[in-house]
C-alpha cells in the first residue's frame, strides 16, 4: 500500500512544482553567462547617440543581472565601436557572429551601418536589433533577421512638419542634407519634399553637403537671397547646429526643422540660441514622461552621462532592447548550450518577429511584418535652451 501511494504522490508533487515554478525556473538557461553582442558608435559624427545607447544597455544589463540574469544566468556583453561609419561595421558583425559567437546583437544605430550589415544577417544567422536607425526600408534587407526598435523617419517627421508649419505659418522652405549619410539623404531628398507638398509648403531649393563640411556660409548666403520661411535639415546634430549658427550670423530668422539624428541634447549644446525654435522628433517619450520607470532610468542615466545630459531616444530604446531579449529568451526556450547555438538564434528571431505591445519605458514596442517598430512619436521643439514636448 505504501508503495502504491508513494508513486502517485511523487507524481502529483512533481506536477505541482512545474505548475507553480517561476518563469525563470521553468526557463532556466545553461552555462555561466549569456553572451550578447552590441554595436555602439561612441565616436564619430553620431557619438552622442551611440554613447546614450551604451549607457542605456549597461543600465539594463546591470538591473537584469542583479535580479538573477536571463533564466538564472548573468549577461555578458561584448561590444564594439563602429565610429558612426559603415565600413567598420562589416568586420564587426562578422566577428560577433563567427568569433565571439553571440546569441544576438543590440544595435547598431546609424542607418548607414544597418544598410551594409543587414543583408549579411541571413547568412550569419544572427539577429540584430537597431535602437535608432530610421531610414525606411532597411529592416526588410535582413530577411527576417534584422529588426529595428524605432520608428522610420517618414513616420517621425509627418506630425512634426505639420506642427512646424502651423506654428510658424511656413509657406516656403529650403532643404539642406548630408548626401554621404543614408538617413539624412532620404530625409532631405525624399521625405521632406513629399511632406512639404502634403502640407502646402513650397520647396524653393535643395542643397547637398558632405559629412565633413565645416563651412556653411556659402549655402546660407544663397538661402538668404531666397528668403524662405523655414529651413529643413537632413543631418546629424553637429551639422544641424552649425547650420543654425551660420543662419543666425547672417541674420536669417527662419526656424529650423530637423531629421531623426538632430533631436539630441548635443544640438542645443553646440547651437545654443541659434537653434531656439527648432522642431524635431523622438521615437520615445522622454521629455515630461511621468512614468516612474522612465524617471528612475533618467536619474541613473544622468549619473553616467558626460555633463549629466539626458539621452536621445537611443538610450531608452537600447534599454528596452535588453529587457525584450531577456523576455524572448526565457519564453522561447533558449537553452544557451553551445551545441544549440543555431537553434537558439532561430528562437530569438521568431520571438522578435511576433513581438507585440511590449510595455517598455520608451513606449509600447511591436514589430510590423518587415521588422520595423510601430507606435507613437513625440514632437519636440527647443524652447529656453531645452527640448519641450509638443
Amino acid at each position: 500500500m505504501k508503495k502504491k501511494f508513494f508513486v502517485p504522490i511523487i507524481l502529483v508533487v512533481f506536477g505541482l512544482s512545474l505548475v507553480f515554478s517561476t518563469p525563470t525556473e521553468a526557463g532556466r538557461l545553461h552555462g555561466k553567462k549569456v553572451h550578447i553582442g552590441a554595436m555602439y558608435a561612441i565616436s564619430g559624427v553620431c557619438a552622442e547617440w551611440g554613447m546614450a545607447a551604451k549607457i542605456g544597455g549597461e543600465i539594463a544589463m546591470e538591473e537584469i543581472n542583479k535580479a538573477g540574469g536571463i533564466g538564472g544566468v548573468p549577461i555578458e556583453v561584448t561590444w564594439y565601436d563602429y565610429e558612426c561609419k559603415a565600413p567598420p561595421a562589416i568586420p564587426i558583425i562578422e566577428k560577433l557572429a563567427n568569433l565571439d559567437k553571440v546569441l544576438v546583437v543590440n544595435g547598431p544605430c546609424q542607418s548607414s551601418a544597418v544598410e551594409v550589415i543587414y543583408p549579411k544577417l541571413e547568412r550569419l544567422k544572427l539577429v540584430c536589433i537597431s535602437f535608432c536607425s530610421s531610414k525606411p526600408g532597411l529592416s526588410a534587407m535582413g530577411k527576417g533577421w534584422g529588426f529595428r526598435n524605432t520608428l522610420t523617419s517618414d513616420k517621425q517627421l509627418d506630425p512634426v512638419v505639420k506642427k512646424w508649419k502651423d506654428r510658424y505659418n511656413i509657406k516656403t522652405a529650403v532643404v539642406l542634407y548630408n548626401s554621404e549619410d543614408a538617413v539624412s539623404t532620404v530625409e532631405g531628398k525624399n521625405i521632406m519634399p513629399v511632406l512639404f507638398e502634403k502640407y502646402g509648403i513650397k520647396l524653393l531649393k535643395m542643397y547637398t553637403f558632405q559629412t565633413h563640411t565645416m563651412d556653411f556660409a556659402p549655402f546660407i548666403t544663397e538661402i538668404k537671397a531666397l528668403n524662405p520661411d523655414g529651413i529643413g535639415v537632413g543631418s546629424c546634430y553637429e551639422q544641424g547646429a552649425k547650420i543654425g549658427i551660420e543662419a543666425r550670423r547672417q541674420g536669417i530668422k527662419a526656424p529650423l526643422l530637423g531629421g531623426a539624428c538632430n533631436s539630441t541634447p548635443g544640438l542645443i549644446e553646440i547651437g545654443k540660441e541659434a537653434v531656439e525654435g527648432y522642431y524635431g522628433s523622438s521615437a520615445a517619450w522622454i521629455v515630461g514622461n511621468p512614468d516612474p520607470r522612465m524617471q528612475k532610468f533618467l536619474a541613473e542615466f544622468r549619473k553616467r552621462s558626460p555633463g549629466g545630459k539626458e539621452p536621445p531616444y537611443s538610450g531608452p530604446r537600447s534599454y528596452d532592447n535588453m529587457y525584450i531579449i531577456k523576455k524572448i529568451m526565457e519564453e522561447e526556450g533558449v537553452t544557451n548550450k553551445p551545441a544549440d547555438l543555431e537553434k537558439d538564434k532561430e528562437k530569438i528571431r521568431k520571438g522578435w518577429a511576433k513581438l507585440k505591445n511590449y510595455p517598455g519605458i520608451s513606449g509600447e514596442t511591436s514589430m510590423d511584418e518587415v521588422g520595423d517598430g510601430i507606435g507613437g512619436v513625440r514632437s519636440l521643439v527647443v524652447e529656453g535652451g531645452k527640448f519641450v514636448a509638443k
